[in-house]
């Protein structure tokens, strides 16, 4: 029976086997891994593949960068080389999300930075 130290360690092992030379989840590299453990069959094999994909997903999350507005901004492309340079940050989606009124939300990860109209009058009403 596998402790969990023992699953973690198996997770992080196949994680950094996913990884392309940049250092970023590539994947084809996630195929070749899901494929060989799977066929290997180690015990606790669910468990091992749930940490995988926390592991992954959190990696993923770290890769990418979310942009919310109203509409798409005149400066997109400065903002993106911006975000880019200070985050590392490979993928930049912009969504536009006809519920924000005014300003933007950035995602970058488990980060959130609101500075919507919305965003600002939560905030001051909780500092009240």
């Amino acid at each position: 029976m596998n402790s969990k130290k023992q699953q973690q360690k198996i997770a992080k092992f196949l994680f950094k086997k996913s990884l392309d030379q940049e250092g970023t989840v590539n994947a084809k590299n996630v195929q070749k891994v899901l494929k060989e453990i799977v066929a290997r069959k180690p015990p606790q094999l669910l468990h091992i593949l749930k940490i995988y994909k926390k592991i992954t997903e959190t990696a993923l999350a770290k890769e990418q960068i979310i942009i919310e507005s109203a509409q798409k901004t005149a400066n997109f492309k400065k903002l993106e080389a911006k975000l880019q340079e200070r985050t590392g940050a490979k993928r930049i989606i912009f969504k536009i999300n006809p519920s924000i009124v005014l300003g933007t939300k950035i995602t970058h990860g488990d980060r959130i930075w609101d500075n919507t109209l919305e965003g600002k009058l939560k905030r001051l009403t909780i500092n009240d």
